[in-house]
């Protein structure tokens, strides 16, 4: 947005994070945009700077959907290449040994699921799924756009649910978690950086703290043994681990957020 820039979003959602006295946020890394933008590396060492680790997202964000299996580990490791040179001297490659599956995708067919899974397991990755995804991203072009008009009412609204969004599904995998774990479990909240995320960020973990949220780091996390099982589920779109699990147990779940609709409405907010 006019006045704005990538490091000043990262900034103020640094700032959020430390008035909310957050522990280390891992964030993950698509080094394709280092590359072709030079200027968005001050936000990695920002976040960096700020006690915040960094995650392998691949290079492109490939899509194992299209990818055979070479192209992806070639793009999973080209993404490697930007982590090592961001990483303060003697960090090790343990330091960002964390993987997010672009789209969440874990694969459609038992070969490429088996094989990027026997992969990261044999290249030291941890598997950083997620159980709190309320389609995010989705509210930046539209937030952008309302900007741009001048529409402060239909931003203050889009502010709105976008933290609804992800109160609701919180308030939904809870429950989910707890019919598939018989308790409550660590779960996996995932943000981008953008926009909308800037200027909701504060009021979005106020309402999450308001449901007794209490945070905690991504290695603490993934350390639950929810996510030490394997849904072994095949698919062409990704989604959430609970609705993974679910499926896998034949367990009925209302539809992910990306299946209500809510991506095509907001395409049309401020045209």
């Amino acid at each position: 947005m006019p006045g704005s820039s990538r490091v000043l979003i990262a900034d103020r959602l640094l700032e959020v994070f430390r008035r909310h006295h957050l522990p280390p946020v891992t964030g993950f890394v698509n080094g394709h945009h280092v590359v072709d933008e030079p200027a968005t590396e001050e936000v990695l060492r920002h976040w960096l700077a700020a006690g915040n680790p960094l995650g392998n997202h691949t290079y492109s964000h490939i899509s194992l959907l299209k990818a055979s299996l070479d192209q992806y580990f070639a793009d999973l490791e080209k993404g490697e290449d930007v982590l090592r040179r961001l990483m303060p001297a003697g960090a090790g490659d343990s330091a960002w040994k964390v993987f997010r599956y672009p789209f969440l995708f874990e694969g459609d067919t038992a070969e490429k699921r088996n094989a990027v899974r026997r992969y990261l397991g044999e290249h030291g990755y941890k598997i950083a799924e997620v159980t709190v995804e309320a389609d995010d991203w989705a509210f930046n072009q539209p937030f952008a756009r309302c900007a741009e008009r001048s529409d402060t009412a239909t931003m203050a609204e889009l502010h709105r649910e976008l933290v609804a969004a992800h109160v609701d599904e919180l308030g939904r995998m809870r429950e989910l978690t707890r019919r598939l774990a018989g308790r409550d479990i660590a779960h996996i909240l995932l943000l981008h950086i953008g926009e909308a995320e800037a200027d909701t960020l504060d009021d979005l973990l106020t309402a999450l703290e308001k449901m007794g949220v209490r945070w905690i780091d991504l290695p603490t996390a993934i350390a639950d043994p929810f996510y030490t099982q394997d849904p072994a589920v095949l698919a062409r779109s990704g989604a959430a681990f609970p609705y993974l699990l679910a499926r896998s147990r034949q367990v009925t779940t209302p539809p992910p957020i990306f299946a209500r609709g809510l991506e095509q409405r907001l395409q049309q907010v401020c045209r």
